[in-house]
């Protein structure tokens, strides 16, 4: 990746499956900032986002972009180059775990308990590519990521959501969260969707996973 951005000439698109996609939104965030300074809300920003990007850099995640108030997260795409094989599952987890986290930490960088946070999650294939002459950029397209926008969305404030296939990732890796069960009507699709709220961290594995990224 690092060479085809270097010669922005050379399109790439590369095809990654089992792909964890996050998205975070503030919820609040238009009247928050129309009674708060210039000065101040990108103060508030900057802060939020700085401890944002610390902690999906303790995670070994990917940001993709920042959209105004939005986070965009991807877990598993772009792969490591070197170091341990990391399982599709294990990816799903990080997400949740970030996700956890994130929302810990939006209440340290802002003080109106209006302003609160929704994140959402889906897993599935995504199509990577370099795009862009001037200042190009990896990013990544594709349903999973468009999906992973409606488990946002269509969340709660204050909560994680994942889709049926997050879900059914970390059951399979055997990761002890707590759900809650949900049926949701989403926006382009056909009938109702089950996904899940993640109401309890996994503490104990996230910290062997925590402990392993330390190491490397």
């Amino acid at each position: 990746v690092g060479e085809n951005l270097s010669s922005p000439t050379q399109a790439i698109a590369e095809h990654h499956s089992d792909v964890t996609i996050l998205f975070t939104d503030i919820k609040g965030f238009t009247a928050y900032s129309s009674k708060i300074s210039a000065q101040k809300l990108v103060m508030f920003l900057n802060s939020m986002y700085s401890a944002f990007d610390e902690i999906i850099s303790n995670w070994a995640l990917h940001k993709v972009e920042i959209i105004g108030d939005a986070y965009f997260v991807s877990a598993g795409c772009p792969v490591p180059a070197e170091g341990d094989k990391v399982s599709a599952s294990e990816y799903a987890m990080r997400a949740v775990e970030v996700g956890m986290a994130l929302l810990r930490t939006l209440p340290t960088v802002c003080d109106d308990t209006t302003v609160q946070m929704r994140v959402g999650l889906h897993t599935g294939s995504v199509v990577a590519g370099v795009v862009g002459k001037k200042g190009p950029r990896y990013h990544l397209f594709g349903s999973t990521v468009a999906y992973a926008e409606k488990m946002e969305s269509h969340g709660v404030p204050g909560k994680v959501q994942i889709s049926e296939a997050t879900h059914e990732l970390l059951v399979q890796g055997e990761h002890s969260y707590e759900f809650e069960e949900r049926l949701i009507s989403v926006d382009g699709q056909d009938g109702v969707d089950r996904t899940w709220l993640v109401n309890r961290s996994n503490s104990t594995a996230a910290f062997q996973i925590q402990k392993k990224l330390m190491t490397q």
